[in-house]
């Protein structure tokens, strides 16, 4: 204990002193401004060995810094008075686990900076300079990772709020809280579908068409049911004459869904009595930022995906607060079959998140029946939780059924071994075995897996699948882990590399699709023209580039930009996990679950640069799981009063 506490009197002396402050106010300010350009630098007619290689590493600084005095200057100034305002004041709190989640995010942006130079973890060590330039990265994102981590901390337990003026608006949302705020996010929304109008598609949803048409063998490598339901308003929209009214039908039904269950956030928000800066920066989140707004006309899958897994987490979020009194209403029962059960009929991977939530669920359940003794009636409730799986697999099977849909291969299940594969044959195709070889080459095309390798994306590879049966799969398999013993970095890389976006702040990752006619140029050669088609308005020809335009704007804009990148809400997931920790919490890491099972899922898929629509599920969620975190902690000594709004 004594150790202890002088470890931690060291640790606050040393961030308190003003000299290691500016230092790292510098190489904060310098790691802001570096990239990994090194220039070939002159010799200048230097035969010793010693001097030549300090003029060399001079020169490169010099020019790595050139032009940006001045901005380092300025930022050295802003980032030193911020870091003294925080660690010379004793208020300030050491937050457990901070230093390793600081050192671990500059780690992961420093691997980042490295793959996005040159796809390669070695760039950061090729060279004296390029070493030396790394070491300022990770030293200087480290202390400012550090500072952010305490100063949010240190504004959450202090429960600082803002008030709100009495205005009729005010008053007519507390009477109508989830209809107010339903009504004002599709009000913002409008603007989008309108301006956007009949939708916008993807090669994905052209496909699920050709499916639903019959111009294509109808498979499940898109959802089944979201390829139905796309399919029928689709079929809708020709009934009445119009394709457009189908498609536009569709944007405004699942804006609609997704704006329901937003608003329901909001609800349990005050329910929670977040503060009213929280709420009020969520409703500004969901109504203005780009990773709502700009997906609103977009009928793809994981818009209604992420709509479900929000209604899902906020209803686990409930039965953790009142595990008791959960089951007893109606609604929530309802809502948790519904929710967990469209979940998993959207998008495949619902599955691997609802089962160890329901496992962790019905083992609490189990454990609380067993106490009271109530053992049947838990079991009961237990096997209850069983039921949106059986009620979505009857009914995929249903439309199987209908349809006639044929199972597609597990190649998507299998994108991270193939493209770490994939980089290994690259890197080391010369030591691998021709029996090896061979084995690789019964579920992949081994001799183009080269070419077909791309760092940010495993889909060139996994389209080269052979599915050759179990048996080639397990024996691909042995090769993998035999290949992972011999190289096990080769595979870190090849992961790393594709998604080290996770952990990139600063690059703005989002695509948005320009207009209804994104693909239709695959479909229509086999005639699927003459059944369905998509048209933009004459007057409103020119207006889709500029919304694209307007979109890519605000996420290059400050404060707009980082509220909507991936990163930020991945980031404060990690960060939110933490504080849990250090408040000796874990118990309520069970509402992180299906978010750390996410983010386990995007690393295991097949790509997220330009796809940020599989981040979904965490960015559309973390404002509520900050929200009900402040909730959960209210046994935590805080100060301040709350402003009833």
């Amino acid at each position: 204990m004594e150790i202890s506490q002088k470890k931690k009197r060291l640790w606050n002396g040393i961030f308190r002193s003003r000299g290691l402050l500016f230092c790292s106010a510098l190489l904060t300010a310098m790691a802001l401004t570096m990239n990994m350009e090194v220039a070939d630098i002159a010799e200048e007619g230097i035969s010793n060995s010693l001097y030549l290689k300090v003029y060399k590493i001079l020169e490169m600084v010099r020019q790595g810094i050139t032009g940006k005095g001045l901005l380092v200057t300025v930022l050295t100034v802003c980032l030193y008075v911020c870091y003294n305002k925080v660690w010379r004041e004793k208020e300030t709190q050491t937050v457990r686990y901070g230093k390793g989640l600081a050192l671990f995010l500059a780690v992961m942006y420093t691997g980042g900076v490295g793959f996005a130079f040159g796809n390669s973890l070695s760039v950061l060590y090729a060279s004296s300079v390029r070493l030396l330039k790394s070491m300022v990265l990770i030293a200087g994102f480290y202390v400012f990772y550090l500072t952010v981590i305490h100063v949010f901390y240190r504004l959450l337990i202090s429960r600082s709020d803002i008030g709100v003026k009495e205005s009729r608006l005010l008053l007519f949302y507390r009477r109508h809280r989830f209809a107010s705020v339903w009504a004002g996010i599709m009000m913002s929304w409008l603007f989008h579908l309108l301006l956007r109008y009949p939708g916008v598609m993807s090669y994905d949803n052209w496909n699920q068409l050709a499916y639903y048409f019959g111009y294509r063998e109808y498979t499940t490598a898109q959802p089944v049911f979201h390829t139905w339901l796309f399919g029928s308003f689709a079929k809708l929209g020709i009934m009445l004459g119009n394709g457009n009214i189908g498609l536009f039908a569709f944007t405004v039904m699942q804006s609609a869904v997704m704006a329901g269950v937003l608003s329901w956030s909001l609800v349990l928000m005050k329910k929670w009595k977040a503060p009213v800066w929280l709420r009020l920066l969520t409703l500004g989140i969901y109504c203005f930022v780009p990773a709502y707004t700009g997906y609103a006309a977009f009928p793809i899958k994981d818009f209604l995906y992420a709509a479900c897994f929000l209604l899902f987490v906020l209803l686990c979020m409930e039965w953790f607060l009142e595990p008791g009194e959960f089951w007893k209403n109606n609604w929530h029962k309802a809502g948790w079959i519904a929710g967990a059960c469209l979940m998993i009929l959207f998008r495949k991977n619902g599955i691997a998140v609802y089962i160890p939530v329901a496992f962790a669920v019905g083992f609490s359940m189990m454990k609380r029946g067993i106490s009271e003794k109530r053992t049947a009636r838990s079991a009961a409730a237990v096997i209850g939780l069983l039921l949106p799986v059986m009620l979505a697999f009857g009914i995929e099977g249903i439309i199987g059924s209908v349809y006639h849909v044929e199972k597609d291969g597990p190649k998507e299940m299998f994108s991270l071994p193939f493209q770490q594969t994939a980089r290994y044959v690259r890197d080391y195709g010369e030591e691998i075995p021709e029996e090896d070889k061979e084995i690789i080459r019964q579920v992949l095309d081994y001799d183009n897996l080269p070419a077909l390798y791309l760092e940010s994306s495993a889909d060139p590879v996994k389209t080269s699948f052979r599915g050759k049966g179990t048996e080639a799969l397990t024996d691909y398999f042995g090769v993998w882990f035999r290949q992972f013993l011999n190289h096990p970095f080769c595979y870190v890389e090849a992961t790393w590399n594709q998604n080290y976006y996770l952990f990139a702040p600063n690059i703005d990752n989002y695509v948005y699709n320009r207009d209804c006619h994104i693909g239709e140029e695959y479909v229509m050669a086999e005639g699927m023209g003459d059944t369905i088609r998509f048209e933009i308005p004459a007057w409103m020809q020119g207006l889709c580039p500029v919304m694209v335009s307007f979109y890519s704007f605000l996420s290059e804009f400050p404060v707009i930009g980082m509220l909507n990148n991936a990163a930020f809400y991945v980031i404060l997931m990690f960060v939110v996990g933490i504080f849990m920790l250090h408040e000796k919490r874990g118990r309520e890491w069970f509402v992180l679950l299906p978010l750390f099972l996410t983010f386990l899922i995007i690393i295991a898929g097949p790509q997220l640069i330009h796809q940020p629509r599989y981040a979904f599920p965490i960015i559309y969620t973390m404002p509520s799981v900050l929200a009900f975190y402040t909730r959960a902690g209210m046994n935590t000594s805080r100060n301040g009063t709350e402003k009833e709004a």
